[in-house]
């Protein structure tokens, strides 16, 4: 008898596809599952990697000091000389740009086109001051600075800091 019932069930075909059918679905939920659990840990890792490089980022722009070491206008030919050094805790600090306003902070000039030099004259190869390294940088063609008055010249690293010195033409 027992016999009877389970070769009927087994030749029940409504019973089968339901099976069959559970089980396809499982096995796709499953699959599913397994793409987005990779999709999201290698989503994390991109994030985990790019908040990585924005935190040493930021802490090599907290270890940049220049410190502005003698500022000296010429009024003869209109140049200005600005000697730095590197006084922070880390290598390859570079000098993008220099504005020059006067002290109330208008605006007088800006210059991106910067050449580093060595206290010697001769040009820093690799353009950039590591840590105690000491260089200078010309500015010229200086129409509007006045003999006695005082202006404000402020420098921008490659890595976004900002340092700014007064000084008297």
């Amino acid at each position: 008898m027992k016999y009877r019932k389970l070769v009927r069930l087994l030749q029940n075909r409504r019973a089968i596809s339901a099976v069959i059918s559970n089980v396809i679905l499982v096995g796709a939920v499953i699959a599913v599952s397994f793409v987005v659990l990779f999709w999201a840990q290698y989503r994390s890792s991109a994030y985990n990697q790019e908040y990585s490089e924005a935190v040493d980022s930021d802490i090599a722009k907290l270890k940049e000091r220049l410190a502005f070491e003698y500022i000296f206008y010429n009024e003869d030919n209109d140049i200005l000389s600005v000697y730095l050094m590197n006084c922070g805790t880390i290598n390859d600090t570079t000098v993008e740009t220099a504005y020059v306003s006067t002290s109330s902070g208008n605006l007088i000039d800006v210059f991106t086109d910067i050449t580093l030099f060595h206290f010697n004259g001769s040009e820093i190869s690799d353009q950039d001051l590591d840590i105690s390294e000491e260089g200078y940088f010309v500015l010229s063609s200086f129409d509007d600075l006045t003999v006695g008055t005082s202006y404000l010249i402020k420098v921008i690293t490659g890595r976004g800091s900002s340092f700014e010195q007064s000084f008297i033409a």
